[in-house]
């Protein structure tokens, strides 16, 4: 399939190397507008967490900020999806990155005519983030649509990049505004990126695939009977058929469960057990911890350059799974290395936790690159962004579930049980998951 896409296009009546040119072009604008999009975001939610900090003087008041930025993403993920495959996809992107950047000024000429009180940032806050939710859907969605087969996997891997950047410059960079720039600077410069980025995104051809494939331009993402039927269906509708439609592919509701188990195990073996025991009974310092903190997202990004330069796989069974069980081994070995058996000093456990946390993060990327490619590939186009939208409500949605019974045992047992238990019960998931005929098939 790859060489007919990139083979003299009748469409744009180009040859193979003018094609791929148009190609490059149209993954740097995605990755481009997606990294400023996130960076935005993510800066905005750091440096105003430390404002209200900085102002209120109270904890709650500064995590309640933190806490507020995820609320869209677990509430709309679902409807994103239905409204990413109800709409133009490439005007929802532009106009929300847009949206995004009127809701900055917005915030700033409110601070400059009186003052940035905590409701309004709240406020802000909170719609940003739903910008962000309704923006990334249909995004993610129309990866297929914006490049061609043979690059399908480099800019699922590249976005994956823009997405661990975003994660780990974000605090640094919001924190380095905080420190240096007027609020009220910070929140133009913010609003005019978010601007830029959704100026920059509507040069990107969202139809580019079919183009190359030499099939006729559509007028928008939807198919012709769904955009004419458009009014008359409801949302809810939509979501149950897209519901319908993830209960009858066996694969995906396999891989549904894997997605709402892994982050529910990961939640209670790593994300609060092993800060509780580094800052608790390993006592790291603040440095220390940081450079832990930092191990996950870097190792992402790395796993996202590697996985960018690599041949796109045939098949996507063995190296999903393979990185599943790589993954649920590191887990397990982190319960090992915590439990009562094992004796390092804080600084053994940190270069320890180091390699376990980048070969966990390098795994994740295996795993989440390829089974978005399996996605982008068998998801048929007008029901894609509602699979998207659910699989990330339902990964989202059990977190904070798994972090409050993570809490309740790590005072009841010893936490080193919880990553080992975890690690033990995702290597049995992973052997009877590889076993299931519809998943041996990608």
């Amino acid at each position: 399939m790859s060489t007919t896409a990139t083979a003299v296009s009748p469409e744009l009546n180009i040859d193979e190397k003018k094609a791929n040119k148009i190609v490059k072009t149209n993954i740097a604008l995605l990755i481009a507008g997606k990294l400023v999009s996130l960076l935005g975001s993510s800066i905005y939610s750091f440096a105003m967490s430390l404002y209200i900090l900085q102002v209120t003087g109270s904890g709650l008041s500064f995590s309640l900020n933190l806490a507020i930025s995820t609320v869209p993403r677990v509430v709309f993920g679902a409807v994103s999806g239905v409204v990413a495959d109800r709409f133009d996809r490439k005007k929802l992107v532009v106009s929300l990155d847009i949206l995004s950047g009127f809701i900055m000024m917005v915030l700033l000429a409110v601070g400059l005519i009186g003052e940035l009180r905590l409701v309004y940032i709240y406020i802000a806050t909170f719609l940003l983030s739903t910008c962000s939710t309704f923006f990334n859907t249909p995004l993610t969605a129309s990866i297929p649509n914006i490049v061609d087969d043979k690059n399908l996997t480099r800019a699922n891997s590249l976005s994956q990049s823009a997405d661990s950047i975003a994660t780990i410059a974000g605090p640094f960079i919001g924190g380095f505004i905080f420190a240096l720039v007027n609020i009220h600077l910070f929140l133009l410069i913010n609003g005019l990126s978010f601007i830029f980025s959704g100026i920059s995104e509507s040069f990107i051809d969202f139809n580019l695939r079919d183009k190359l494939c030499g099939k006729k331009e559509k007028t928008s993402d939807v198919p012709k009977e769904r955009a004419s039927d458009k009014l008359k269906k409801t949302f809810i509708v939509d979501l149950v058929d897209g519901v319908k439609y993830m209960i009858s592919q066996k694969w995906l509701i396999v891989f549904g469960l894997f997605v709402v188990f892994f982050n529910l195990f990961i939640m209670i073996g790593l994300t609060v057990p092993i800060p509780y025991m580094a800052n608790q009974v390993w006592g790291f310092t603040p440095q220390q911890y940081g450079i832990l903190s930092m191990m996950f997202p870097a190792g992402m990004l790395l796993g996202s350059l590697i996985l960018a330069q690599l041949p796109q796989a045939k098949s996507n069974y063995r190296r999903i799974m393979s990185c599943i069980l790589t993954f649920s081994v590191m887990i397990l070995l982190a319960g090992i290395v915590a439990s009562d058996l094992i004796m390092l000093s804080n600084v053994q456990y940190l270069i320890v936790l180091t390699f376990l946390y980048l070969a966990m993060a390098v795994s994740s990327i295996f795993i989440n690159v390829p089974v978005t490619v399996t996605m982008q590939k068998l998801v048929p186009n007008d029901k894609l962004g509602r699979v998207y939208g659910a699989l990330g409500t339902l990964a989202i949605g059990l977190s904070p579930i798994g972090a409050v019974v993570a809490g309740a045992l790590v005072d009841l047992v010893s936490p080193w049980i919880l990553p080992f238990s975890c690690g033990v019960i995702m290597v049995v998931l992973t052997f009877f998951m590889s076993k299931i005929k519809e998943i041996k098939s990608l």
